[in-house]
């Protein structure tokens, strides 16, 4: 009696293949010649649409022979299962065998023919702010940063964002990554591009707009001494270790360059937008990043470059540090964050306008500056009443840069309070307290911003 189903489940799987070829592999009925002017008739956009039901149906009820193919197996592996492994037969087992090789391929041409073969997700976050600063006009801000998602296959995968901003007269848009990424294995992905700088925590985990906690971003990691992005090939991942976890990241992309001449301020520092790599230098870094405990993450990065001229040898070290800590505390009846990062830019000696040519006559020096900032957080998620959606934030962030040409120091107090509209919109008030030492201006400001993400 068991052979005879298998029999005929073998029978109906070889029809109900046929029936998949054929459809497959049928060629798409003849595009008919479009009238002159480049428009389609009412009778041909019917037809299309009558061949495109047909296709769907067709589809549907390929699905539902699966689904009854399915059953029928498992009403043919039950009764085997339950007399015993020894009574299956060579012949039975070889019919099994046959008829799930059977079921596989069919499943995998009924996948193969479900309209599109990948999947995209729009994603992204914008923000509209005021500021009020002291010696500069008030001025208004708006920013939108669309992200784009594509999964290509189970394995390969694009993300890209854009950022468009209003500066001056004018709508900049730049491209804030692009990338390739693909996994290799559960504990590894390689990644080709211009991906976000895995050595700088802040500027990879925390610089969209709804996600920082303040309107503004802190000195030094952010559009200061290490680069937001770099052109070139990552491999990262995480490696489970008990009860905790390590992450890591390794990199080989273009290297900065180094400024040589224009303003006196500014020589000694380094240009990271050098995506044509214009002295041919090759900068290779990475992040380590360790949980001892789900709340705490530990980390540190490092990226080494050659950065002179071509033809010179002037090295680059730039060094990150940063402590994550958050706590859902039900002693504080809310969520505690507390966050850090320091960085450190090591630019070696080299002799500027050594022939004089830019007015400044020569200058030997090493350009070493450092910088980062502490962020204290609290929101009080636990309680009953309206607080529950207010956040209060205080930071402090400083850049040592007096002993370069820059010739000031930096320090700043920024004390906020956030009230969040949902879980991915927040209005944000700020108030900074700006200093600087040496022969910069004071700049406290009054903040207002709106941000979300989608």
């Amino acid at each position: 009696m068991k052979q005879i189903k298998i029999r005929n489940t073998r029978l109906a799987m070889a029809g109900l293949a046929a029936l998949t070829c054929a459809f497959v592999t049928a060629p798409a009925p003849a595009a008919e010649p479009t009238p002159a002017g480049g428009y389609v008739s009412k009778a041909d956009y019917e037809k299309l649409k009558k061949e495109t039901e047909e296709m769907k149906n067709a589809m549907l009820q390929m699905q539902e022979q699966l689904s009854a193919i399915s059953k029928m197996q498992g009403s043919i592996l039950s009764p085997i299962a339950s007399s015993g492994k020894e009574t299956v037969s060579t012949s039975q087992q070889g019919a099994l065998a046959e008829m799930q090789a059977q079921v596989d391929e069919l499943k995998h041409q009924v996948k193969e023919t479900f309209p599109g073969s990948t999947k995209f997700l729009l994603a992204g976050y914008a923000a509209a702010g005021f500021t009020a600063q002291r010696g500069h006009d008030s001025f208004f801000t708006a920013s939108f940063n669309p992200i784009f998602l594509w999964k290509l296959s189970d394995r390969l995968l694009f993300e890209g964002e854009l950022e468009l901003e209003l500066e001056g007269g004018a709508t900049i848009t730049k491209l804030e990554y692009a990338q390739a990424a693909y996994l290799l294995n559960d504990y590894m992905t390689i990644g080709v591009g211009k991906f976000l700088n895995p050595t700088n925590y802040f500027v990879e985990n925390q610089h969209p707009s709804w996600i920082n906690k303040l309107p503004d971003r802190p000195l030094a990691v952010y559009d200061g001494l290490m680069p937001e992005s770099l052109l070139g090939v990552q491999v990262r991942g995480a490696i489970p270790l008990g009860s905790t976890k390590l992450e890591y990241a390794a990199f080989v992309a273009n290297a900065p360059r180094l400024v040589t001449d224009g303003e006196t301020s500014g020589i000694g520092t380094l240009d990271f937008d050098n995506f044509d790599n214009a002295d041919g230098h090759i900068s290779y870094g990475g992040h380590v990043g360790f949980q001892p405990i789900p709340q705490i993450e530990i980390g540190y990065g490092i990226q080494h470059s050659g950065v002179g001229p071509r033809g010179n040898t002037v090295n680059a070290n730039l060094q990150s540090v940063d402590l994550n800590v958050m706590d859902d505390s039900e002693l504080l009846k809310g969520i505690l964050n507390f966050r850090a990062q320091w960085v450190w830019s090591q630019v070696g000696s080299f002799t500027y306008d050594a022939d004089g040519s830019q007015g400044f006559g020569p200058m030997t020096f090493s350009n070493n500056r450092n910088g980062g900032y502490v962020q204290l957080s609290y929101r009080p998620s636990r309680v009953t009443n309206f607080l529950k959606d207010f956040e209060a934030v205080v930071r402090f962030d400083d850049l040592t840069q007096r002993k370069t040409p820059v010739g000031f120091d930096e320090r700043r107090w920024t004390v906020g309070l956030d009230y969040w509209l949902t879980p991915s919109t927040v209005v944000k008030i700020a108030y900074e307290s700006d200093s600087k030492r040496g022969n910069g201006e004071n700049q406290n400001a009054i903040m207002l911003q709106v941000a979300t993400g989608f």
